[in-house]
């Protein structure tokens, strides 16, 4: 027979309390105590749930919607003087010693995205035709967008230069400026999925990606309550005019296109590039029925359409649909972006406007800023 002596008694048994005889405990007792404690466990685990706080558990890794660094925890800044890395969209490979400090933005659209998301102070210079935010007119001129001055780059001393893909002689800056040992990273932004993409990097990059989460929910919220009056919306052809003469017009490759399509119409050009170059016989063929005509330094002067041969007989000038648009807010791929949708929908669609339809909630746990 087993021996009952407090000796022969389970260290589990141990933590059951004993008679003040100091007797042995009944075998009755010792099968209630294999149970109980599963149940004491269960109960401590439910009580330590409970009393965290709901907005850390929101927070835990593998929530969705969120992204977990998993050195700091989700969406979290990194350490002041952590490495920071991303690829830009040349498929290289840009690693920081710490998030960027200093910061010159070879495309002004870059200088607007850092000053949405309260970092001005971090761009170090401006190319020549950059003014906006109103913050960097003072600071010093490095160049033109493709052709800046890799000697006064470096004098500014930048951590970090970033420049849009284009032209042969945008290349060129960049491994003239990469040639000094300055990092750059290069973005290419054709449609408002790839400008969060960037966002989404540059806020990597400067060691803030919960701002970039922020400004890139703010955006899509706006974007969406824009779709949302839209939808279902007999979708107009839209041609939009990047310069004339020599005609050019946004093609099917540019955020024009994805502005013209979110406000809700059609750019009736659908050939391949950001930009594409139209004769007017074409342009007749299409017949839009608006016509978008830029203002800008790519476009300065433009002739009213009516006034133009040939013109007079698209549909969009018959009937009164032309109207003159801002070069910086349309073709710039930034913040600005978002406000040329707006303003292309409430054109495209007046008759919406009476109502306010309802904006999704948030979704992945994350907050409205």
């Amino acid at each position: 027979m087993a021996d009952r002596t407090p000796h022969a008694v389970s260290a589990r048994t141990r933590l059951l309390p004993r008679p003040a005889s100091g007797m042995p405990l009944p075998a009755c007792t010792l099968r209630s105590g294999r149970t109980l404690v599963p149940i004491l466990l269960l109960l401590l685990a439910l009580a330590t749930l409970l009393a965290t706080p709901p907005a850390a558990r929101a927070d835990q890794p593998g929530q969705p919607g969120v992204t977990t660094n998993a050195s700091h925890g989700p969406d979290a800044a990194p350490p002041p003087d952590s490495p920071v890395s991303i690829t830009d969209d040349t498929g290289r490979e840009v690693r920081l010693p710490h998030p960027a400090r200093r910061i010159v933005a070879l495309y002004g659209a870059f200088n607007e995205l850092l000053a949405a998301m309260d970092l001005t102070d971090r761009i170090a210079a401006r190319t020549a035709a950059d003014q906006e935010p109103a913050a960097i007119r003072q600071l010093p001129v490095i160049g033109t967008h493709m052709r800046p001055s890799p000697e006064m780059v470096a004098a500014v001393a930048p951590d970090l230069v970033l420049q849009m893909e284009g032209r042969r002689e945008a290349g060129e800056a960049v491994e003239g400026l990469r040639a000094l040992g300055i990092p750059v990273a290069v973005f290419r932004v054709g449609s408002f999925d790839e400008l969060f993409g960037v966002l989404r990097r540059m806020g990597t990059l400067t060691g803030h990606p919960q701002r970039a989460a922020g400004l890139e929910y703010a955006l899509r919220a706006r974007l969406d309550a824009v779709a949302a009056r839209v939808a279902d919306r007999h979708r107009p052809t839209v041609f939009f005019e990047v310069r004339h003469p020599n005609l050019l017009a946004a093609g099917a490759d540019s955020i024009v296109t994805d502005i013209i399509a979110r406000a809700g119409g059609r750019n009736c050009v659908t050939a391949e590039g950001r930009v594409a170059r139209l004769g007017e016989e074409e342009l007749l063929r299409l017949n839009p029925d608006v016509y978008l005509l830029q203002r800008g330094p790519m476009n300065p002067e433009p002739e009213p359409p009516a006034a133009r041969p040939h013109y007079a007989a698209l549909a969009a000038v018959r009937t009164g649909r032309v109207r003159d648009v801002d070069e910086a807010r349309y073709s710039r791929p930034g913040p600005r972006a978002v406000d040329a949708v707006e303003e292309l929908a409430r054109y495209l669609h007046p008759d919406v406007w009476g109502t306010t339809p309802a904006i999704p909630a948030p979704t992945g746990g994350q907050a409205a800023p």
